[in-house]
């Protein structure tokens, strides 16, 4: 019977913690000490940590003005692993499926 039928997550491979554990760059440990801090306690480390790792300030880099589209692309990103289809996708994020697959080209998922 149809109504039976179990909904397959075609976006499922697309899903970031499976990914990121199996290159090996998280685990369950890490995953419970990350879900405790903040969006923004979130950023603020990584660009300390960005900011350490090349021994000072990042000057030149238009930090202001890219954080929109880093913001985007990751919200894109969990949109894409947490739902079922394009489709879902694109209602999820209030954007229409053309809009969607162009995000797709532009932030080279596929690739």
């Amino acid at each position: 019977m149809s109504w039976n039928k179990k909904k397959v997550n075609k976006n499922k491979s697309a899903s970031i913690i499976k990914k990121l554990r199996k290159e090996g760059k998280i685990n369950e440990e890490f995953e419970v000490m990350l879900s405790s801090l903040t969006l923004e306690e979130l950023i603020s480390l990584k660009l300390e940590l960005a900011i350490r790792s090349v021994g000072g300030l990042l000057y030149g880099l238009p930090l202001w003005y890219t954080l929109p589209a880093i913001i985007k692309e990751s919200v894109y990103n969990f949109a894409i692993s947490a739902t079922n289809t394009k489709k879902e996708a694109s209602n999820f994020l209030g954007i229409s499926q053309t809009y969607l697959n162009n995000l797709e080209e532009q932030y080279n998922i596929d690739k």
